[in-house]
């Protein structure tokens, strides 16, 4: 009777989390399902959010209500006659009462003002703005104070193909936000804006099409302060630029990704960054690759303590493949992708050179990670021999000395080729058991081919 008893008290007590749980804990649970509803695709949530969370019960709606960070994320599509009440508007917007501000507006080709008006009220809250308009003819007709809580900012841009569009208006933006650190700029037009305040910019992500690569370079000149710089360009004129008689100094870059023709070329011999640690590039597959070797090497020249490259499509031989790796001896991972079409762009010979000798030159001494995709003409044991030597760091005293700052394999990726036989499979599978060796791609599965 007495465990009848407790167990009728167990159901009775509250399954509310606002009745058992501390009020701050329960808004942070709030609050953390709710970024995982918006993001990374806030443009595909839900348009009743954070409204939903109010439809459970009295106490719900009122805790949200009383919540101003659960009404900091605004996603609101501004083209006329989308806009259902502009009352309703102000009043989310007085629900977040005075906290920063998340904003992503998406404006047509018929913007609603009245809705613009009413957003824009509060842009010195803003502390994320991501806008994507087909055109800026409604901006000065935007009163606006100063974006000075700021911190980042996401344009995109799409026009009809020959239809260029001026974003001289967001000067305005970068003029009055002391605290931006961060733009990404995905647009057709002229990314001349960036430059305004661009010493204050510690990431930028820039696709630039329909502008000079020229332009470009003005615009990281513009920039000297970055830490991490994403560039995807594409030039269709066949005339590359000559590169600037002085590089560009960004002393402070430490991540660069680059995607687009052959005038990166162009930006690759015409910028420096001493203390960049990683790089990746994707190249187009229509540019001529030869000249894009020996830019890439001069950029890298200029970088001593790079620990990561990843090229992508880019390399037409292996005489590639083993500059990058003897040039580049402080490599921690290595990603090489071939195109599809190519063969034995990478043999014996790279595995040779990586393959640890005992008494023998050893490339690449701090590598950890290698990933190979596509292009790979090598036996089985030659791969094997080159695991096995790189598993472990021996304990040997003369080879301690001789190689002090030696680094085990963690991972290693063979994708887009044959399986290794059964056989060469499990003795893989035996070193990875010894040594926790993460080994991936189609080299490790049998009969994926």
């Amino acid at each position: 009777m007495a465990v009848f008893r407790r167990r009728s008290v167990c159901k009775k007590r509250p399954t509310d989390p606002l009745k058992v749980l501390p009020p701050e804990l329960v808004g942070h649970i709030f609050h953390t399902w709710l970024l995982d509803k918006l993001y990374p695709h806030p443009q595909f949530s839900d348009t009743q959010l954070p409204t939903l969370l109010c439809c459970v019960s009295k106490s719900w709606r009122d805790f949200v209500y009383a919540s101003p960070l659960l009404w900091a994320h605004v996603i609101l599509d501004a083209s006329q006659d989308t806009v259902a009440s502009l009352d309703v508007l102000k009043r989310r917007l007085e629900r977040s009462q005075s906290v920063p501000l998340f904003m992503e507006i998406v404006v047509g080709d018929y913007p609603d003002k009245d809705a613009l008006r009413v957003l824009f009220a509060d842009c010195s809250r803003f502390r994320q703005l991501t806008i994507g308009v087909h055109n800026l003819c409604w901006w000065d007709d935007i009163p606006m104070g100063g974006f000075t809580q700021l911190e980042k900012l996401t344009v995109h841009t799409w026009t009809r193909p020959g239809v260029l569009i001026h974003e001289d208006e967001l000067t305005s933006v970068f003029s009055s936000a002391p605290q931006l650190r961060c733009v990404n700029w995905h647009s057709t037009a002229d990314p001349g804006p960036v430059a305004v305040n661009g010493h204050q910019l510690h990431f930028l992500d820039l696709i630039a099409f329909r502008v000079p690569i020229t332009r470009v370079l003005e615009v990281l000149a513009a920039c000297p302060n970055l830490r991490g710089a994403s560039i995807s360009f594409m030039d269709e004129h066949e005339h590359v630029p000559m590169p600037l008689k002085k590089r560009i100094l960004l002393p402070e870059l430490r991540s660069l990704y680059l995607y687009g023709s052959k005038h990166l070329t162009c930006l690759m011999r015409s910028v420096q960054a001493p203390l960049l640690s990683c790089f990746e590039m994707q190249w187009a597959r229509y540019s001529g690759r030869a000249c894009g070797l020996e830019a890439l090497e001069s950029l890298l020249a200029c970088c001593p303590l790079v620990e990561e490259i990843a090229l992508h499509e880019f390399l037409q031989t292996e005489d590639g493949v083993v500059s990058i790796i003897t040039s580049n001896k402080n490599l921690v991972r290595l990603t090489v992708t071939a195109e599809p079409d190519q063969r034995k762009l990478i043999t014996h010979r790279t595995f040779a050179l990586l393959t640890h000798q005992e008494f023998g030159n050893y490339a690449l001494p701090q590598l950890e990670e290698v990933m190979f995709r596509g292009g790979l003409d090598v036996q089985d044991e030659v791969v094997l021999g080159m695991i096995e030597s790189r598993r472990s760091t021996p304990d040997d005293g003369a080879y301690s000395a001789s190689f002090p700052s030696t680094r085990a394999l963690k991972s290693i990726c063979l994708d887009r080729c044959e399986p290794m036989a059964f056989e060469a499979i499990s003795r893989l599978k035996a070193i990875c058991d010894e040594s926790r060796l993460k080994a991936t791609g189609t080299f490790a599965r049998p009969g994926i081919y």
